[in-house]
């Protein structure tokens, strides 16, 4: 989950995403790694703000200590040098990863995290040749496994990119990118999709952009329709299609580009726009506050608040964080989670096609 945006959608999609995943393949170990420097995800895994500042430190920051390759006597600002000396064989990723259910039991057992820090961190800039060979470790460490892993990673909103974004795009074979309804996102999009593509070309990584979500869409009505080979679980504005009309023309037409050429998994010089649109692009309407807010604040799933729901028999349900309550209808959480879920069969079946 990328963007050069912040406040897009990445870690509360990477969150609900990789749980309902988890749920849905009980048979599959699903880590999540944490590359955001101040640890959103990990914090909401851990069962949200006001739990997570209940922890040890120690649960905290295992990418550090991955990379330091935990044991050895190196202290978290060397983890590159550290890693670089190791070999293939030595690193298990698997034993730097927490498993959640332990912290959090609104989080599905087979889901583990290599947490990320819970404070700022500076890092030293990455040349290429240790992004890869760091990569590779990583990615060989997991194969090496004898149980089946999925993988899924969160990065940061950030246009250097950072050392650990790029560390992401060489980690995952495939990229979701969400990001708001505007050509001014868009803008900015595509100098992230031209550094990845720069990063391709040079062999660093074989990343391709599965989908682009359009997040936070504003819902005119909740009816469902179809516009230009897109099926919409709810009708937006008229302005909102009109801005999706042209900013989906700009991707298609990027992906046409011959200089673009792989980036998308769907899509290219000949394939017709409409094609490449309902295979790459996806549109999430903006999700209701009395459900979004304490599954953050919770860390509990959507996928879990609907469960809750339904074990309760009520028509609607109250979450209780620290000092807030939230009461939220029945149609209302269903909807959210429906939302999530639709999306996720998407990238479910765009994935088994990438393969």
């Amino acid at each position: 989950f990328c963007s050069h945006i912040g406040h897009t959608g990445k870690t509360t999609l990477c969150f609900n995403m990789s749980c309902l995943y988890a749920k849905r393949h009980p048979d599959v170990k699903v880590l999540v790694i944490d590359l955001a420097e101040e640890g959103d995800l990990t914090k909401r895994l851990l069962g949200g703000v006001d739990a997570a500042r209940g922890k040890d430190d120690e649960v905290f920051g295992s990418i550090f200590r991955l990379l330091s390759e935990a044991g050895r006597q190196s202290a978290p600002s060397s983890w590159v040098s550290s890693l670089l000396r190791s070999s293939s064989s030595e690193l298990d990723i698997a034993s730097h990863a927490i498993r959640v259910s332990e912290h959090n039991p609104n989080v599905p057992e087979n889901l583990y995290l290599v947490s990320s820090g819970a404070w700022p961190r500076n890092e030293d800039p990455l040349p290429e040749d240790k992004r890869r060979e760091i990569a590779k470790k990583i990615r060989e460490s997991l194969e090496r496994a004898s149980e089946s892993w999925k993988l899924f990673c969160d990065t940061d909103g950030d246009r250097r990119p950072s050392p650990f974004t790029m560390l992401g795009y060489s980690l995952c074979s495939l990229a979701v990118v969400p990001l708001h309804l505007s050509k001014a996102d868009l803008d900015r999009t595509e100098t992230m999709l031209g550094l990845m593509n720069e990063m391709r070309k040079s062999g660093e990584i074989s990343t391709q952009v599965l989908l682009i979500v359009w997040n936070m869409v504003t819902s005119q009505n909740n009816a469902a329709m179809d516009h230009r080979g897109l099926r919409l679980a709810f009708t937006p504005a008229k302005v909102s299609l009109d801005i999706l009309d042209a900013c989906n023309t700009r991707i298609a037409g990027i992906a046409k580009d011959e200089d673009f050429a792989g980036l998308f998994v769907s899509g290219g010089a000949e394939t017709p726009d409409d094609e490449f649109i309902q295979g790459s692009i996806a549109v999430m309407r903006r999700l209701a506050d009395n459900v979004m807010k304490p599954a953050e604040e919770l860390g509990m799933p959507f996928v879990q608040m609907t469960d809750k729901l339904e074990a309760s028999g009520h028509k609607q349900f109250t979450f209780e964080t620290k000092d807030v309550k939230y009461s939220a209808g029945g149609d209302v959480i269903r909807g959210v989670d429906e939302a999530v879920r639709a999306l996720s069969e998407k990238f479910e079946a765009l994935t088994v096609g990438a393969r």
